[in-house]
C-alpha cells in the first residue's frame, strides 16, 4: 500500500482503493459474470469491478465520497433514474411526457430528491476523474482553479456555486445492454432534436442507463432560464429521456464494437455478450 497525500483532505496516510462511479451502479448483465468496459481509443476489456483509482484518496477522503456515493445509488434507485431500480420493468416506470416530432425524446418529473445533495454527488465524480491519472479519465480536463473549487465544495458539502458546473440528466428509458463507458468531452446541442443547431461543451458521464451532463460553459442566465433541467436549481428536477434503441449511447455503443472488433477481435470474443462463445 503506497503512502501519500490525500488529494481531497489533504490528510497524509495510505491511499485506499476508491471507485471512480460507484461499484453497485456498474455491475454485469448477469449476476457473477463480467461485462465489458470501453472508451474512445481504448481497448474493450472484459471486468467483474469498474474503474477505481488507488493514488488519489487516503481513508479520510474515502469516507466522504463513500458517503455522497451510498445516498446517491438509494435515491437513484428509489426514483427510477438507473435501470437497477426498474425491478423486472424492462421501460423506466415512471410518467414520461413524450415531446412531438423529436424522434423518441421525452421529459419526465422527478420529485422529492435532495437537489444539493444530488449535485454534490455528480460533483465527486468530476472531481475524481479531474485528479486521476488513468487513461481512460484522460478526457476530463480542468483548469487548477477549478479543481481547488471543485475540491473544496466537495470536501466541505457545499454545491454552491450553483451555476458552475450545472448538471442535466438524461434517462434511457428502456432497458439496453450492459456496460461501461470512459467520461467523454463532448459538445451538447441546446435542442437534441435539432441538427446544427447551438450546442454547449460538457463532460458526459454515464452508468446503469444514466446520463449526467456536465456543463463547463455556460451563462448563468441560461442556467437560470432552464430551470428545473438543472439538478438543484428547482425542487422539481426534470430529466430528458430517450429510448436505448435510438440514443446516442446505443450509436457510440455500436461503433465501439465496430472499432473493437476491428483492432482488438481478441479481446471482444472474451467479453459475454459481444463475443462468440
Amino acid at each position: 500500500m503506497t503512502n501519500g497525500t490525500c488529494k481531497l483532505t489533504g490528510n497524509n496516510g495510505p491511499f485506499v482503493k476508491s471507485h471512480m462511479i460507484p461499484k453497485a451502479l456498474t455491475y454485469g448483465a448477469e449476476k457473477r459474470l463480467p461485462f465489458a468496459q470501453a472508451g474512445r481509443d481504448i481497448a474493450p476489456i472484459k471486468r467483474w469491478d469498474s474503474w477505481y483509482d488507488q493514488r488519489i484518496v487516503t481513508q479520510a477522503g474515502e469516507t466522504i465520497l463513500e458517503a455522497y456515493d451510498d445516498w446517491a445509488i438509494r435515491e437513484l434507485r428509489s426514483h427510477h433514474l438507473v435501470w437497477s431500480g426498474w425491478g423486472q420493468n424492462k421501460t423506466v416506470p415512471a410518467k414520461v411526457m413524450e415531446i412531438p416530432n423529436s424522434g423518441g425524446w421525452g421529459v419526465r418529473k422527478v420529485t422529492g430528491i435532495d437537489g444539493g445533495r444530488l449535485r454534490l454527488f455528480f460533483l465527486s465524480l468530476l472531481w475524481r476523474a479531474a485528479v486521476s491519472e488513468m487513461p481512460e479519465f484522460e478526457e476530463v480536463r480542468l483548469h487548477a482553479s477549478d479543481v481547488r473549487r471543485l475540491r473544496n465544495m466537495v470536501r466541505d458539502g457545499d454545491p454552491n456555486p450553483s451555476k458552475r458546473f450545472p448538471i442535466a440528466l438524461v434517462q434511457l428509458s428502456t432497458i439496453g445492454a450492459i456496460h461501461n463507458l470512459c467520461p467523454l468531452q463532448q459538445r451538447k446541442p441546446k435542442q437534441p432534436w435539432l441538427k446544427n443547431g447551438p450546442s454547449y461543451p460538457i463532460f458526459r458521464f454515464y452508468f446503469d442507463g444514466l446520463i449526467a451532463h456536465i456543463h463547463t460553459e455556460i451563462s448563468e442566465g441560461e442556467v437560470e432560464e432552464l430551470g428545473p433541467m438543472f439538478v438543484g436549481n428547482q425542487e422539481e428536477l426534470a430529466v430528458s429521456t430517450i429510448p436505448f434503441e435510438t440514443s446516442w449511447q446505443r450509436g457510440n455503443l455500436s461503433e465501439l464494437i465496430r472499432e473493437a472488433e476491428t483492432r482488438w477481435p481478441e479481446r471482444l470474443a472474451k467479453i459475454p455478450g459481444f463475443g462468440p462463445n
